[in-house]
This record gives structure tokens, C-alpha cells and sequence, in this order.
């Protein structure tokens, strides 16, 4: 069994109210030269799928906001294109047990709010979509309405290209994997539904008191 995870948003957990991020990327330590490279590759560079894990000359570095706290995975803005969240090193160690679809992660450092000192215990996870050719359109299953009186209907897309031209809002309920998809994976991430981790390594994040993350079985994984 799968399980969707997400970042939490609850101000209790994180200690800010924005629902959203924790830190925000420091713009400050960086030249315009070195800035300019991170847009592009991060930020304004067009969106691929088989765009390549770059090497960098830099580190990620961000400011945490002033009531923020730090918790396992943090969240952070703006969005860094395939950049997730913030990871703590030794939480990074637990993942090396399991297996991770390919990914990678930077050096970062966070700089409290007023500068007087920084934290580079925590590394940016950086993780690219699996192609369309891991799904099954055939046997999944997708979802709209459902709010106030609108009733919910589910349907499916022959194809991916079916999907891109739909002018509603789709939210996949049931996510079907072909064959080419790697049933061994403890985390991936795919085009639709988002992240997923397997039920061993949700009970291992759980017993490890891991925090920032939520679960949740909204939508059903079939491989």
C-alpha cells in the first residue's frame, strides 16, 4: 500500500500561519551572477521531464521566518521547479535503508531571521517526475465536483494528451501503474497524485517521530 505524502501546514507543527512555507529563499547571499544561474535552472527554466540533476557551485541558502519552526521536512518558497522541501541530514540517513526513486540533494543553508546565526543540517530534496509511460490510463480513475451540491463524477483520459486538453478540474482517485513502473520503490513521484511512499516507510517515518509530513489514502495506488 501507498501512501500520498504532503507537508504539514498546521501552525502548531510549523510555527508560522501562512499555511505554507517556513523559510524563503535568501536572495541576499547571492551576486547577481550566481542568482541568475539559480532562475534559470530553478525558477524560470522551462519545465521537462527529462531534465538532467545539474551539478551546482553553490549552496542553497534561505532565511526562516521569525516564528517558524524546524521540524524533519520544511517547506519553502518561491517553488523551485522538481526542489520539494528542505530534508534534515539525519532523517536523509534513515532514507538511505529504503529505496528512493533517483533523485538528489543540495548543500543549504538557513539563516535565522536576523542573521545572527545559520543551520546547514538540512539538504533541498530535488526530485524529478517519472514520464507518463508509468501510468495506466486504462485503469485509473479520476474525479471532479464533489463540493456544496455539485455531485461527484469519476471518469477516465485514454491518454495523457486527453487529460492536458480537459477544461475542467481532474484529481486522480485511483492511480494505476503499468509494468514499467519499479514496484520496489519505497518513494516516487509521479505526474499525477503527487508523492508516495510505501506503507514501510511511513511506519519507519512514524516511529522515527518524523516532522513536517502528513499522510493520507485519498487516492488508491494499483501496480
Amino acid at each position: 500500500m501507498y501512501y500520498n505524502l504532503r507537508l504539514d501546514w498546521d501552525p502548531k507543527v510549523i510555527g508560522v500561519k501562512n499555511g505554507i512555507y517556513q523559510v524563503e529563499l535568501d536572495k541576499k547571499s547571492y551576486d547577481k551572477m550566481v542568482y541568475k544561474k539559480l532562475d534559470n535552472l530553478f525558477i524560470s527554466s522551462e519545465f521537462t521531464a527529462k531534465q538532467e540533476y545539474p551539478e551546482l557551485d553553490f549552496r542553497f541558502c534561505f532565511k526562516k521566518l521569525k516564528s517558524a519552526k524546524k521540524t524533519s521536512f520544511m517547506s519553502f518558497s518561491p517553488y523551485l521547479k522538481h526542489g520539494h522541501f528542505l530534508v534534515e541530514k539525519k532523517t536523509l540517513e534513515l532514507l538511505e535503508h529504503f529505496n528512493i526513486q533517483k533523485h538528489k540533494n543540495y548543500e543549504t543553508e538557513i539563516f535565522d531571521s536576523n542573521y545572527e546565526s545559520y543551520d546547514d543540517n538540512y539538504k533541498l530534496f530535488y526530485c524529478v517526475l517519472q514520464d507518463w509511460d508509468v501510468i495506466d490510463f486504462e485503469k485509473s480513475i479520476f474525479k471532479s465536483g464533489g463540493f456544496g451540491n455539485e455531485p461527484e463524477i469519476e471518469f477516465k483520459f485514454k491518454d495523457e494528451n486527453e487529460l492536458r486538453n480537459f477544461k475542467g478540474i481532474a484529481k486522480v482517485k485511483t492511480l494505476a501503474l503499468t509494468n514499467r513502473f519499479d514496484k520496489s520503490l519505497d518513494f516516487f513521484h509521479t505526474r499525477l497524485g503527487g508523492l508516495f511512499v510505501s506503507e514501510k516507510l511511513k511506519l519507519e517515518f512514524e516511529r522515527n517521530n518524523t516532522t513536517g509530513i502528513k499522510f493520507t489514502d485519498e487516492v488508491k495506488v494499483l501496480t
